[in-house]
């Protein structure tokens, strides 16, 4: 079981965030802070490395991940269309210096493989949003992120001591932040049709998210 602690995720060594690089660039599973809770990622083009995640959450290969990626630009490269009101949830809560955690789901780029969807016609994003996370993607590939926990459980890992234990065994690099997380997941809204709708509330508010799209409550 291999370890990097991080104490100040604001500071954090080119060297520790190429080395968390390199093992992403080897198709390895790491788990890995997100502002939120806990996860589990590896790079989000590898069949093998998905096979491995899903054996260690338990969890059915057809329920895809989020994707987290570092730049704006990238979601062209998942994204088929991005909706008006897309655009303004992707200026509010994306193109800042500290993004929010808010996972928007859009129709996919025809080129994506089945495998990184599930066999959907959509595709979960994210914009990490600690800078070290962005960092470790800027120098690998964008990442998948899903909770660190066995499917169908109610752990809601904010500390590393929160991650089931059989999670950390069979994980091949384990970054640890020395810092409480949220301990609420991301919120997650589709966009794919005329009107936006919520698919789980967590950590950004909906009633928030309809005030920036200027709709009534």
């Amino acid at each position: 079981m291999n370890i990097v602690t991080i104490k100040n995720s604001s500071k954090v060594s080119m060297q520790i965030i190429q080395d968390i690089a390199g093992y992403i660039l080897n198709e390895k599973v790491v788990v890995l802070p997100a502002k939120t809770i806990y996860g589990l990622s590896c790079m989000y083009n590898s069949a093998s490395a998905f096979q491995k995640v899903y054996k260690i959450k338990e969890r059915k290969n057809d329920l895809p991940f989020i994707i987290l990626f570092s730049r704006l630009i990238s979601i062209e490269n998942f994204a088929g269309s991005v909706s008006d009101n897309a655009k303004i949830l992707i200026k509010y809560y994306w193109d800042c210096e500290e993004p929010q955690p808010l996972t928007i789901i859009f129709k996919k780029n025809d080129k994506l493989e089945d495998f990184i969807t599930g066999g959907k016609d959509t595709v979960a994003l994210r914009r990490a949003e600690f800078k070290f996370v962005r960092d470790v993607i800027d120098n690998s590939t964008p990442i998948i992120s899903t909770s660190a926990t066995i499917s169908k459980t109610d752990v809601k890992p904010l500390k590393l001591k929160d991650v089931p234990e059989k999670i950390l065994k069979k994980s091949d690099l384990i970054v640890e932040l020395r810092k409480n997380l949220l301990g609420i997941e991301s919120t997650i809204v589709d966009v794919t049709g005329s009107e936006i709708k919520l698919v789980r509330e967590g950590a950004v508010s909906f009633n928030n998210i309809l005030q920036k799209l200027q709709i009534k409550i």
